[in-house]
C-alpha cells in the first residue's frame, strides 16, 4: 500500500475492507486476489524443504491477521500466513488455524503444538497478542513464534530504546522520559530540528520533526496534560511518555538489514525529496551491504535475542559510523528477493562473521523462519 495511505486510522480501515470499492481497488492494483490464485505469487521462491527427517512433527497454529482478509473469499497475497501454510503443506506438517480474537482461542490452542503468528502493527492488536502470548507460552506450555520476549520489544520504541541503553548499543541518541520537567531539559540539550516519535507506529508514521521551541514546548504540554496528545489511532493517545532522538542531517539513506538464522538480506531507502523519512516512501535500492554493517546487525540481533529481526540503520558521514534507527520483529516482504547484487538475488552466509559471504537463491523469508522454529521445537522436544 501507498505511504499517503497509512495514515488512514485502523477503525476506518476496517471498515473500508469490507466495502466493494475497496476490494475493486486492491483487485485492480493485484493487492488483493482470491485465496486459490495465491500460488502464482507464492510460487515466485522455489518451496523450502527441511533438510533433515524428522522423527515427529509438530502441529502447528497459524493465525491469520484479520488485515489480511479483504471480504468473502480475497486475501492480501502478501500476507505471512500463506507462506507459513505453504511450508506446512510442502513438508507435510499438520496444521490448523487459530482465530486468536475469538473467547474460545485457549481451548482451540490445546490441539496444537506450535503457535505462529505474524501481528498485526496497532496498539490493539499488540495489547491482545502480549496478553496471550503470555499465557500460551508460560502457562500452558506452547511454543510460540514469536515468544512472548520477541513481541515484547516489538513494535514498541520506548522498550526497544531500554534494551539499546543496557546493551550499550550504537543507537541514535534518543532519550525516553516520563517526566514533564526533564522533557524540558532535554529538547534544550538535543537542540533542534530533533526527532519525535510515538512508541508505535509502522512505516514512520507517528514519527515527526520538531522545529522550534514553541512546537517543543506544545508538545510536551499536550503529552503532560491530562487526556494526552492525538496519536494515529483514535483510540490511542501519547500520554506521560516523551521520545526524542537527535536529528542526523547528514545521513543520505536507510538500510535495513533482516536477519534470519545464518542468512543475512537487506536493501537501502531513500526519502522522497524534502522528507527526512526514509520507511515508507517506496524508494528502494538492492545492493551489496558493507561487512561492518553487517557484523553491526549481527551482534544487534544476538544481544537482543530475536530468531528474526530486522534492523534499520544510517550511516553519518560526518562520524563515519552506522547508528541504530531502529529494529523489528516483522518487517513488510513483497518479494523473495530480498537481497539483490548485480542483478542476482541471494543472500549473506553470515555463519562465519569473519568469512560473510554472497550465496544466490531466492527465499519467502517467512518461510525460514517456520523453518528454523519447527527444527528449535524438534530438537527440545527430542531431550525431553
Amino acid at each position: 500500500m501507498k505511504a499517503k495511505f497509512n495514515f488512514i486510522p485502523e477503525s476506518v480501515k476496517r471498515i473500508l475492507r469490507k466495502t466493494g470499492f475497496y476490494r475493486k481497488r486492491f483487485l485492480r492494483n493485484r493487492t488483493a486476489v482470491k485465496y486459490f490464485e495465491v500460488d502464482i505469487f507464492l510460487n515466485e521462491a522455489p518451496v523450502l524443504k527441511l533438510d533433515v527427517d524428522l522423527k515427529k512433527k509438530p502441529k502447528v497454529a497459524i493465525i491469520k491477521t484479520q488485515e489480511s482478509l479483504l471480504g468473502k473469499d480475497y486475501v492480501n497475497p502478501k500476507a505471512s500466513w500463506l507462506r507459513y501454510e505453504r511450508f506446512c503443506k510442502n513438508n507435510e506438517i499438520t496444521y490448523g488455524f487459530l482465530d486468536i480474537t475469538r473467547s474460545n482461542w485457549m481451548d482451540e490452542a490445546e490441539k496444537y503444538d506450535m503457535i505462529i503468528c505474524h501481528t498485526e502493527s496497532n496498539p490493539a492488536y499488540q495489547e491482545m497478542i502480549e496478553s496471550k502470548i503470555y499465557i500460551l507460552e508460560n502457562l500452558m506450555g506452547k511454543f510460540c513464534f514469536p515468544s512472548y520476549h520477541e513481541v515484547w520489544q516489538y513494535e514498541n520504541k520506548n522498550r526497544a530504546n531500554y534494551l539499546y541503553d543496557y546493551f550499550r548499543l550504537p543507537k541514535i541518541p534518543t532519550y525516553v522520559t516520563q517526566n514533564r520537567e526533564e522533557a524540558f531539559e532535554l529538547i534544550e540539550e538535543v537542540g533542534y530540528p530533533f526527532i519525535t516519535k510515538t512508541t508505535i507506529g509502522a512505516a514512520s508514521t507517528g514519527v515527526r520533526k520538531i522545529k522550534t521551541r514553541s512546537e517543543a514546548v506544545k508538545m510536551i504540554n499536550s503529552i503532560f496534560c491530562h487526556n494526552g496528545l492525538k496519536t494515529q489511532y483514535p483510540y490511542q493517545r501519547q500520554k506521560d511518555y516523551f521520545y526524542i532522538q537527535k536529528f542526523i542531517n547528514d545521513a543520505r539513506f536507510d538500510l535495513r538489514i533482516m536477519l534470519v538464522g545464518d542468512m543475512a538480506f537487506g536493501y537501502y531507502r531513500y526519502p522522497n525529496q524534502g522528507d527526512f523519512r526514509a520507511s515508507g516512501a517506496g524508494n528502494y535500492e538492492k545492493k551489496a551491504i558493507p561487512d561492518d554493517a553487517l557484523r553491526l546487525a549481527i551482534d544487534v540481533r544476538n544481544k537482543l535475542n530475536s530468531r528474526l529481526m530486522g534492523i534499520d540503520l544510517l550511516y553519518s558521514e560526518t562520524n563515519k559510523k552506522y547508528y541504530i534507527i531502529e529494529t523489528s520483529l516483522f518487517n513488510q516482504i513483497d518479494t523473495p528477493e530480498q537481497l539483490v547484487i548485480d542483478g542476482v538475488p541471494g543472500y549473506y552466509d553470515i555463519s562465519d562473521i569473519d568469512n560473510i559471504r554472497f550465496k544466490e537463491g531466492k527465499f519467502w523469508i517467512q518461510e525460514l523462519i517456520l523453518r528454523d522454529v519447527i527444527l528449535e521445537w524438534y530438537d527440545k522436544s527430542m531431550t525431553v
